[in-house]
């Protein structure tokens, strides 16, 4: 009976979609909310499904409004949609204000957050990889919390400002301790690290004259974090969890046991010869003095201890968020609390934080709003010991991955006394682990607005002040028992530091349409920013190993404390007008006077001006006949920004000298004070102008539609130092002086590919293209001869190209091959121009500087599925492969460190004559090349392409959870994998990660990791 009354209740509901022409719309999507039932409109507009009585029917296309009713006892419906293009209407935030984006008219890249998959995702910067174009997102490094190098077309580091409030872009780190310590550094990570990435709502990036208004600063363009707040409605419960297991990628392997014997015979053998002039080395034969260090029963019965993965293993991230949100029109409220733990896939290296953000905001008057954010967070860091050394030092004191590849794997890690096996100067990589090196930070910001309405939609006040405060302590210690920088020695370090961030801002806004040909919108407003830092660290060693850190009072030894202390402030003046004439052409334009407390009196102020205009040309009459075109905008800009960071103070110093100076029989004792610098007053602003022309375009009702752009910016009168004359107190000066151009391109292409009935694919398409020359060097710049002295690539690397190795035969050897480099196994050199000698005529410049950075990605949704990939890369970009650093045939000869399996491929007279990589003439040979250039040996192609995410996810529908549909009304299940390939010819390393420095040694950054997750989101 009941199934017969319910098929009783199911009619066929039929009907026509058109659109406001009384055209039919072929393809529209037409389903019955909370139900499987739909269909997609077939060529005369019409369509037919299933339903009930009450049930409601939602009618979708792209390009037009949805439109949902109710099925009552009617047969058929004729619904109209009308166009709702959400290209045009899509907010883009500005400084200082927000526009649509049909009436931009600089270049935004704005980047939703809830297009991002921020699953195992620790900091904002990582959201930002390969999604802006325009924006170059470089990993530095894999660790937990690990940093994103920022830079906006190239330019340095940008500076943030989240709802309003200017942050410090660099995370607060103690030191490693210096030469108390003489640890490696380790810790690489991103700044707004207190900041949870499901907290934002969407970051802008302002690349040209949109970044003007910000002034100082800004010459490396603003990225604006617009945090998620309180919304009309009903009280909305979330819950956004995952787990995820975390696996390095390959990693360099090194020579095992056997081999490491083998090899060091073998090459032991071959610099005995070199060293001789014996065999291929000279005119000699070969006496058989050489001894090898390993017999073959010791060969034979060689163990391997893998070092390298007593350091690596395998991690897991756990990521809690709870979000309440809902409101009324007098009040509405935004918090959430999230808990975030990362093992890393180093030994000793993990993170943790917990983060706590209300934002709520009160209509108290029909005139007054007043809205408050509090952000407050914890974060704990073991930091793991990778990367190089520090203080100078060599493989003594490097780290423990580091440590990890230099050690002799035919070595125990323990010996026959159970003490911690030593190998010459090298800290035992598993002693290294006992080390603590441990940083926690807490952070509180606040963010108090006041919005008032003077005049009801016309004329507006804000008031704004932002309050950053952050402590960070790092705390290290080495016991007693644990052998490092060639010496066992119970040392610590304790380092606090603390930064004040203020932002003090008043604005008036002045919006109004005056007519269909005219309005315009303009802001006015001042602001001053407060940078206060003070440090406090004290560095100790002979202690007892149960006492560490805990009291320091009790060191024996000696105790080194050290304090610092800095701050500056800015004050500013702003203003901006924006006019729009006949809804086609617009024109806006800013001013902004800035102040610093860096230069002298008549240089502490500067002027900032910007215009930008763009014409609306899809709202020209000769283009209203053409319907397949939706937005057609044709802009340019013109901005000036500045930059006071010199990294130093201008005004005269004093400090203090170590040494006493005594008096009366050594009964007085003075400490003697010094000029450490001199007043410059002739210093003033660093000055970028920025142009750029940029087209943004929206095809056939959206489903092709983006932008594209072309800049070139000047830097000028830029900051830098200069060397003294000779007998100078001081060894180099501040100076002005200096021009470099930045320029390229970068585009967005977003398209939706298909949209029928219950499947839908859309991509989005990020491409970025830069480079900077010199136009003018700093003064007293000297050039080497080879050095191109006419638009010079900033980032030029100048090498001798060679082309082989020279041969046991030595039939290969050129006749320009200087003298000293005529020896099997030493690299052929190229003459480049074939003037029959080799000299800086044949040095090659190559512009280290990527061709082409882009992102790509893919959503596809069938039904309640839906399944997101995105990939980025980076082509075009040549970087020296540390692998080489491994490949030492002198370092294994001589047993100063183990070597990677890349061995293989150094020449050897016997082992391997056809080898590719240099022997030991090559690593013994101390030459100059003319002009004192490198070659080309260890640098590769380091273009890769990487797939960042593969999401798969499902929708339930709310009747489909039977009880529970009555309390949940989103649930959706997904997995993913970040970083699951990556398609380069870099060899051993990963190509993207950074891997600066100067370090002595073979450097081990850490590595880079693939990471598997599964979550849900749950909302009540």
């Amino acid at each position: 009976m009941c199934s017969l009354l319910a098929v009783a209740q199911t009619k066929t509901v039929t009907g026509v979609v058109k659109d406001a022409e009384n055209e039919p719309v072929i393809g529209a999507t037409v389903k019955v909310l909370g139900s499987a039932a739909g269909m997609a409109t077939g060529l005369d507009g019409t369509f037919s499904v299933p339903a009930e009585k009450g049930d409601a029917i939602e009618v979708s296309f792209i390009g037009y409004k949805a439109v949902t009713f109710k099925v009552t006892d009617k047969a058929s419906y004729t619904v109209t949609l009308f166009e709702d293009s959400q290209t045009l209407n899509e907010i883009i935030v500005t400084g200082y204000g927000a526009v649509s984006k049909k009436n931009l008219t600089t270049s935004i890249s704005k980047v939703k957050a809830d297009d991002v998959n921020k699953t195992a995702l620790s900091n904002m910067s990582q959201m930002l990889v390969g999604r802006a174009a325009g924006l170059q997102a470089t990993l530095k490094s894999a660790q937990p919390g690990g940093g994103i190098s920022l830079t906006v077309r190239g330019g340095g580091e940008p500076i943030y400002v989240v709802d309003g409030m200017v942050m410090p872009s660099t995370s607060l780190e103690g030191a490693s301790g210096g030469t108390m310590t003489t640890l490696p550094s380790n810790v690489n990570r991103s700044g707004l690290a207190g900041i949870n990435p499901e907290d934002i709502e969407s970051i802008e990036v302002l690349k040209d004259a949109s970044a003007s208004i910000y002034g100082i600063g800004a010459a490396n363009g603003v990225i604006l974090v617009t945090t998620k707040k309180g919304v009309e409605g009903r009280i909305k419960v979330s819950y956004n969890g995952s787990f995820s297991a975390v696996r390095n990628y390959g990693y360099l392997d090194m020579l095992n046991g056997n081999e490491y014997m083998n090899y060091v015979n073998a090459f032991g053998k071959e610099l005995y010869l070199y060293n001789h002039k014996m065999g291929l080395y000279g005119g000699t034969s070969y006496d058989g003095g050489f001894d090898p260090s390993f017999g073959d029963s010791q060969i034979a019965a060689a163990t391997t201890t893998n070092w390298r993965d007593l350091i690596l293993k395998n991690g897991s991230i756990s990521n809690h968020n709870i979000t309440i949100q809902g409101g009324s029109k007098v009040l509405t409220y935004y918090a959430s609390g999230n808990y975030y733990k990362q093992d890393g896939t180093v030994a000793n290296s993990d993170f943790e934080r917990y983060t706590l953000r209300t934002n709520i905001g009160a209509q108290l008057t029909k005139f007054l709003k007043l809205s408050t954010a509090v952000n407050v967070n914890r974060n704990v860091n073991n930091n793991g010991s990778v990367g190089g050394t520090g203080s100078g030092r060599g493989p003594e004191a490097s780290g423990s991955l580091a440590a990890a590849l230099t050690y002799p794997t035919n070595l125990p890690v323990r010996d026959e006394n159970d003490e911690y096996t030593i190998f010459k100067f090298v800290p035992n990589a598993a002693s290294m682990l006992d080390i603590l090196d441990r940083s926690q930070t807490t952070g509180f910001a606040v963010n108090f607005t006041a919005d008032v309405d003077i005049v009801k939609q016309m004329l507006t006040a804000r008031f704004l002040f932002g309050y950053n405060n952050e402590n960070s302590e790092r705390s290290i210690y080495i016991p007693s028992d644990v052998y490092f920088d060639q010496k066992r020695l119970s040392r610590g370090n304790i380092t606090r530091n603390e930064r004040y961030n203020t932002t003090l801002e008043g604005t008036i806004n002045f919006n109004k349409d005056f007519s269909s040909a005219f309005g315009m919108d303009a802001v006015v407003g001042m602001g001053r920013y407060l940078n206060k830092y003070t440090g406090l660290s004290v560095g100790y060693n002979k202690i007892n190993d149960v006492i560490g850190n805990d009291n320091i009072g009790a060191a024996e030894g000696d105790i080194m404390p050290g304090s610092s202390h800095a701050e500056d402030e800015k004050r500013s003046q702003f203003a901006r007008a924006t006019f729009r004439f006949f809804d086609r052409y617009i024109i806006s334009g800013s001013l902004r006077r800035d102040g610093t407390d860096k230069f002298f009196k008549g240089k502490k102020y500067a002027f900032f001006p910007s215009v930008s205009v763009a014409w609306k040309i899809y709202d020209e009459a000769f283009m209203r006949d053409i319907t397949w075109i939706n937005m057609l905008k044709l802009r340019a800009s013109y901005g000036t920004t500045g930059n006071d960071n010199l990294g130093s103070t201008l005004y005269g110093t004093y400090s203090f000298s170590n040494n006493y100076v005594k008096f009366n029989n050594n009964g007085t004792s003075y400490i003697p004070f010094y000029l450490k610098s001199q007043d410059y007053p002739d210093v003033t602003w660093e000055k970028t102008v920025m142009k750029n022309i940029g087209l943004d375009f929206s095809f056939l009702n959206d489903r092709i539609n983006g932008s594209f752009d072309y800049f070139w910016n000047d830097i000028t009168n830029m900051l830098g130092w200069a060397n003294t004359n000779a007998l100078s107190m001081f060894s180099s000066y501040p100076i002005n002086g200096g021009h470099i151009r930045r320029y390229g391109w970068d585009a967005t292409i977003n398209t939706t590919n298909i949209a029928i009935h219950n499947f839908r694919w859309t991509s989005v398409l990020t491409l970025s293209h830069y480079n900077s020359i010199w136009k003018e060097r700093m003064p007293n710049y000297d050039f080497n001869e080879y050095q191109k002295q006419k638009d010079e690539p900033v980032n030029a690397l100048y090498f001798y190209r060679t082309d082989g190795i020279i041969n046991a035969e030595m039939s290969n050897v050129p006749a320009h091959q200087p003298e000293a480099l005529r020896l099997p196994g030493c690299p052929v050199l190229k003459d480049l121009n074939g003037d029959g000698k080799l000299d800086t005529e044949d040095i090659e410049l190559v512009n280290v500087t990527p061709k082409l950075y882009w992102g790509f990605g893919n959503t596809f949704i069938y039904k309640n599925w839906s399944l997101d990939v995105f990939l980025y890369s980076q082509l075009g970009l040549k970087k020296h492969n540390y692998i080489y650093d491994w490949t030492s045939a002198s370092e294994l000869a001589s047993q100063n460190s183990n070597q990677s399996v890349y061995m293989k491929d150094v020449w050897h007279s016997e082992l391997n004559p056809n080898g590719t990589l240099p022997g030991v003439a090559w690593t013994q040979a101390n030459v100059t090349l003319p002009g004192g250039a490198g070659t080309d040996i260890g640098y590769e192609n380091s273009s890769f392409v990487r797939v960042r995410n593969i999401t798969l996810g499902y929708q339930f529908e709310r009747n489909n959870l039977g009880l529970f549909g009555k309390y949940v009304s989103g649930l959706r299940l997904y997995v993913d994998v970040q970083n699951p390939f990556t398609f380069t010819s870099f060899k051993g390393f990963d190509p993207e990660v950074v891997t600066g420095g100067g370090y002595k040694g073979g450097k081990a950054e850490y590595p880079m990791t693939r990471t598997y997750s599964v979550g849900l989101n749950l909302t009540l």
